[in-house]
């Protein structure tokens, strides 16, 4: 096994599980490695939420009297998060001989959440999905073109 350490970003897309397969087969049945499965929240999707209609504080500036009522915040956004990457992923994942973590990470941007996480991780190469929409969707900043461009570690590009 070349890797112990993959991640993958995922957003529900075909692309996306694409990629979680080649990671799979990446890994085989290596007892020592890791999956990380990740899932990028945009930091303004947190924001959008608590101004929803159907939250009871909405409408209320986005102030918090205290920390502890921010990271319990941020720790229901990620735990919706990771209920809804679990639901994506589905039983693609089940009977796996290595480690699978379902992660998530809260991002202004979603390339550099995925390599902030794979920096803090120490992830070994990043198996992503691409929807392959050409040259000047990439120059005009697709995440996969992003994170080529930003990690320091492999990048693996899936379609």
């Amino acid at each position: 096994m070349l890797y112990k350490k993959i991640l993958v970003p995922f957003d529900g897309s075909d692309p996306a599980k694409n990629a979680l397969t080649v990671a799979k087969k990446m890994i085989a049945d290596d007892a020592g490695a890791t999956l990380c499965v990740l899932s990028v929240v945009p930091a303004n999707a947190i924001a959008a939420e608590l101004e929803s209609p159907t939250n009871p504080v909405a409408g209320t500036p986005l102030l918090f009297p205290d920390v502890d009522s921010y990271e319990r915040v941020i720790a229901n956004a990620k735990t919706r998060a990771e209920e809804r990457l679990r639901e994506g992923v589905g039983d693609a994942l089940d009977g796996a001989s290595f480690d699978v973590r379902f992660c998530v990470t809260i991002a202004g941007k979603t390339a550099e959440g995925i390599v902030d996480f794979a920096e803090e991780q120490q992830a070994e190469i990043i198996v992503m999905g691409r929807r392959g929409l050409g040259a000047l969707r990439g120059m005009l900043g697709s995440v996969s073109y992003a994170v080529l461009h930003e990690a320091d570690i492999p990048v693996l590009t899936v379609k």
